[in-house]
């Protein structure tokens, strides 16, 4: 059985990263999933979502100029960063656990901030 849930995110940068890792596993610990698959969609134009490591305060401005370095289009860099970045992730689950390294994080991309965004999380067995 699927379940469809939405995380509300409040941004307060014009471009900002959030870490949504715990809000995903507390959905996933509420349904009570055991195994099964996690998909995470973010459904604004000016937003994304990704899994990586961890970033910290001193890696920030790296990622920053990386996707300032790759972006097509100076005119309208929020709608081309998170196109860069993509809306969309899937994860398993397993033993009720989010099947990730442990340096591994879900984070929302914010490019045209701040916002009150949304995240739609859909959790199946």
């Amino acid at each position: 059985m699927g379940f469809v849930r939405e995380i509300a995110i409040e941004t307060t940068e014009r471009e900002q990263l959030v870490d949504i890792t715990d809000k995903v596993q507390n959905l996933v610990t509420e349904l009570n999933i055991k195994d099964g698959f996690v998909c995470v969609y973010v459904p604004h134009t000016s937003a994304a979502v990704s899994i990586h490591r961890e970033v910290n305060v001193a890696d920030r401005p790296k990622l920053d100029e990386m996707l300032d370095k790759i972006n097509p289009d100076p005119q309208a860099p929020h709608y081309t960063k998170a196109a860069l970045v993509a809306p969309t992730e899937v994860l398993i689950v397993k033993d009720g656990k989010l099947v990730m390294d442990p340096d591994q994080r879900i984070y929302f991309y914010e490019f045209d901030g701040p916002k009150h965004r949304k995240v739609v999380v859909y959790v199946t067995d």
